[in-house]
């Protein structure tokens, strides 16, 4: 893939981590797959004695998934960085699959990567009406298993906020009322995840775009190089990282 235009989808943790050097970000959508908190994590998230939950894909035909496609800089060491992470210790494989950009001015599907977690893999846990408890109580050495969750819920309300994910703000509402109960300080990550995002590093990028910005895709994917008039703090749509 050395010298390929490789994308990732991002739809969990590395929308706000992806740890990888980037040339360009897109937040768009895949079909066919809906997100669900039913891969189970040892590490990450969790721990052997208590397991935490973390996003991976699932089969549906009338699925929406929304996240973010990352334009890989460096393709061999990215790669090899996410085999690590998402592979070797996340128990997740690998997928092709279409990104259909939000922005509408940008008229064609890109191919991108998918880390998918499948039911045969030894963490896999699959749906329980345990998963909100689950995210409760658990952490591990990325750190508790809710700011995982926070995370997650701050993008789709900042950068989606007209979009409906079902699952993710069932969680949401099941893991707060726990946390209301049993130990309220940790809802301060939900408080902390919407600071967080809109101070990162990829809104940032939009800081002094004003009147338009250059990408730097190429037209084999997308006919349009231009994008104008992209106001300062809007919601993030597609940038380069200069």
């Amino acid at each position: 893939m050395a010298n390929e235009t490789v994308w990732v989808f991002a739809y969990g943790s590395l929308i706000w981590n992806p740890g990888f050097e980037y040339k360009n970000v897109i937040v768009g959508y895949i079909s066919g797959y809906s997100r669900r908190f039913y891969q189970g994590s040892d590490q990450h998230r969790g721990s052997p004695e208590s397991l935490g939950r973390v996003a991976t894909l699932v089969e549906d035909e009338q699925g929406f998934t929304w996240g973010l496609a990352y334009l890989i800089a460096d393709d061999q060491k990215a790669l090899e960085y996410l085999k690590q992470r998402e592979s070797s210790i996340g128990g997740y494989t690998t997928i092709m699959t279409k990104f259909y950009p939000k922005d509408s001015r940008i008229k064609e599907s890109i191919q991108t990567l998918v880390y998918i977690a499948l039911p045969c893999n030894r963490l896999f846990l699959g749906h329980s009406p345990q998963i909100a408890a689950d995210i409760a109580q658990s952490k591990g050495f990325c750190g508790h298993n809710v700011e995982y969750l926070s995370k997650l819920v701050a993008f789709m309300k900042i950068e989606l906020p007209n979009i409906v994910d079902e699952h993710l703000q069932q969680l949401e509402s099941e893991v707060k009322q726990i946390l209301q109960q049993n130990n309220p300080n940790l809802l301060n990550y939900f408080t902390d995840a919407i600071n967080s995002w809109l101070n990162s590093d990829i809104l940032s990028l939009m800081e002094d775009i004003n009147d338009s910005f250059k990408m730097t895709i190429k037209p084999s994917f997308i006919n349009r190089q231009m994008i104008d008039n992209v106001p300062k703090k809007q919601q993030l749509r597609c940038m380069i990282k200069y």
